[in-house]
Order: structure tokens, then sequence, then C-alpha cells
């Protein structure tokens, strides 16, 4: 920002002379006076434009880096001319340069509004003041109160602007602060992720390292493979002989096979006219047979009408054991009678002799019956043994 100059020092109001030329000279002082203040609050207000103009590059370069009006151009120049489907400058597209421009133009021509406002104000106050002076007895001390009020309003809107511009660096700092705390914490959290990503990068290195071993493996597991399946083929092909040899074997074995496949056809057609008559016999030996089953019914029968006999004459026979068995005991009982009474009694021998002779016919008796179950039990087994041959 440039040195403001100090304003020009109102002169002191000329003594007053007598006389009409007296008078001539003291109003060509006084209009002396006036023009100099004039042309002090011209520079004043040439001095107000430059340091405006300067503020408001100033806050350009707070806010986004404005160099004046003349510097602005070229720096803006290269972004304007450039084609539209061009990529990114600088990482801003002509887009955001089109519009970045168009802020600044605003803005240059609202500082411009502002300054030409002031210069406006100017003029009419030092217009103003030239007419005050102009009368024929001018009061130079309200018109140096007004220059002094004046440049005081001046100074305060310039303590203002510089205020304000104070504030917006102050945002700008604090924005800046935020986004350094911002971009500490966004590096914190990359120095983390460095951390997490150099172990995977040892997990990675670890499983690589580990992958290569598998993969060597994997090269002798495949070579052994190789070599196993070469040994393989070795194999099959001495196989494949070896079956092409016995291809050839049951080629012939074939031939012979269906040589004697014609023989044994022959031999079928012979052994068919041979079931024939053999069929004939069948048929044959069935009648047979069914006479011969015919007869066997009528021995059965004859054989259930024996067999019923057979069963009265086992009942007489037992019959006649439990008779015998009984005869016996009485006869043991009569023995031991008789010898318990012979030795006691001589009356007794005639009775003895008498229950002798009773015994000797029922000993012959029991012979008898014994002969006639005899010849029963042959006859008997000589009917069963004929039934079984005819069966």
């Amino acid at each position: 920002m440039t040195a403001r100059s100090p304003p020009a020092p109102v002169p002191p109001p000329p003594a007053r002379l007598s006389g009409p030329g007296c008078s001539h000279v003291g109003r060509g002082a006084v209009v002396h006076a006036v023009s100099s203040e004039a042309s002090g609050l011209a520079g004043a207000a040439r001095e107000g434009v430059v340091d405006k103009s300067d503020i408001s590059w100033q806050g350009g370069e707070g806010s986004g880096g404005r160099r004046g009006p003349a510097g602005s151009a070229p720096a803006q120049a290269p972004l304007l001319s450039a084609p539209m489907g061009s990529e990114r400058l600088e990482g801003i597209s002509v887009e955001e340069a089109v519009v970045t421009r168009t802020q600044l133009l605003e803005e240059e021509l609202s500082s411009l509004k502002e300054e030409l406002a002031l210069c406006q104000a100017d003029k009419e106050f030092v217009w103003s003041l030239w007419k005050r002076l102009q009368v024929t007895n001018p009061d130079l001390t309200q018109a140096v109160s007004l220059i002094v009020e004046r440049e005081k309003q001046k100074s305060e809107a310039k303590d203002r602007k510089v205020l304000e511009i104070l504030q917006v660096k102050d945002a700008k700092i604090q924005e800046l602060e935020q986004r350094e705390s911002g971009l500490k914490r966004d590096i914190n959290d990359l120095v983390k992720r460095k951390i997490i990503v150099d172990e995977e990068n040892a997990f990675l290195r670890k499983e690589f390292s580990d992958l290569q071993k598998k993969f060597k493996d994997k090269r002798q597991e495949v070579k052994d493979t190789k070599e196993c399946v070469q040994n393989k083929e070795e194999q099959k092909r001495l196989v494949i002989k070896n079956l092409e040899e016995e291809n050839e074997k049951l080629s012939t074995r074939c031939a012979d096979l269906l040589n004697d496949l014609e023989k044994l056809r022959k031999q079928e057609l012979h052994w068919r006219k041979e079931k024939c008559s053999i069929d004939a016999k069948i048929k044959a030996f069935e009648d047979n047979l069914i006479e011969a089953r015919k007869e066997i019914e009528v021995s059965q029968s004859k054989y259930n009408a024996l067999s019923l006999q057979l069963t009265n004459k086992q009942t007489e026979l037992i019959q006649k054991d439990m008779d015998i068995t009984l005869v016996r005991k009485e006869l043991q009982e009569l023995q031991n009678l008789y010898k318990q009474n012979s030795a006691h009694t001589a009356q007794q021998a005639e009775l003895i002799q008498q229950l002798q002779v009773l015994n000797m016919d029922t000993q012959k008796v029991l012979r008898n019956q014994e002969d006639v179950h005899t010849a029963e039990s042959i006859s008997y087994q000589k009917v069963c043994f004929c039934s079984v041959i005819k069966m």
C-alpha cells in the first residue's frame, strides 16, 4: 500500500487591508488558498483511489490471490484461451476457470463502483467547498473544519476496510487451521493405513514365499508325474502289443470255435431226432405209470384192510400177553405157596400133584398159544413184505 501524503496545511487567513487594492489582493490570496486546498483534496482523493485499489488487491490476495487488475488478466488468459474439450489444467477444469474469472471480474467491477462512488463524493465535496469559497466573505474556519471532518471520515472508512480485510484474513487463517487439523488427521489415518498395508505386505510376502515353495514342489510333482505317465505309456504300449497278440490268438480260437459250433449244430439235429424217439418212449412210460398207479391204489386199499386186521390182532395179542403175565404171577404165587406148604403138611402133596398136572396143562396151553402167535406173526410179515414189493 502506498504511503499517503499528509494533507497540505491550511494557510492562515490573511490580514484585511484597507482600500480597493487591498481588497483585490485579499480576494486573490483567498482564491489561491482555496485552489491549493482543492488541489490537496484532489491529491488526497487520488491517494484514496490508489489506497482503495491497493486494499481491494490485498483483499483479493487474502481471498483468492488477486494481484490487481493488470496482473489478474494475464494470469487468467491461458485458462480462458484453453479449448473446451481439453483436460484439467493444474487441477482446475475450463468451466471452473471461467466461473473463477467471472467472479474476479465481478469483484473488480464492485470495487471500481465503490471507487467511483468515492470519487464522486470527493468531487461533490470539493465542488461544494469551492462554491463556499467563491462568496465575497468565505468562512475559512468552517471550510477547514469540513475538510478535517472529511479526512476523518475517510480515515474511518479506510480503517473499516482494513478491519474487514483483517477479519477476512482471520477467517481464512481459521479455515486453514481447520484444514491443517483435518490434514493432520488424514495423515495419521494414512500412517495407520500404511502400517496396516506394511503388515499386509509382509503377510503377502510370506504367502508369496510359501507359494513359491509350493510352486517348486508342484513343479517337482509335475516332473515326477510326467515320468510316471511316460512309464505308464510304455507299459500301455507293451500291454497293447500283448493284447494284439492275444487278439490274434483269440481270432484263431474263434475260428476253431465256429467250426466246433457247426459240429455242435449237426449234433443238435441228431439229438433232436433222438429226443423225439425218447419223448415217444417217455409217453409210453407215462401210460405204464398211470396203470401202475392204479394198481398201487388197489394194493393200498388192500394194505389198509390188512393193516386194520393187524392192528386188531396186535390188540388181541397184547391182551393175551397181559393174561399170560397175570397167569405167571399167579403161578409164582402158587409156587411160593407150594414151597411154604410142602414142608408143613403132607396132605397138600396130592394137591400139589394136582397143581403140577394143572401147571403142565397150562404150559401146554401157553405153548400152543405161542405157536399160534408165532404163526400169525410170520403170516403178517409175509403180507407186509408182499405189499411193499408191489408198491
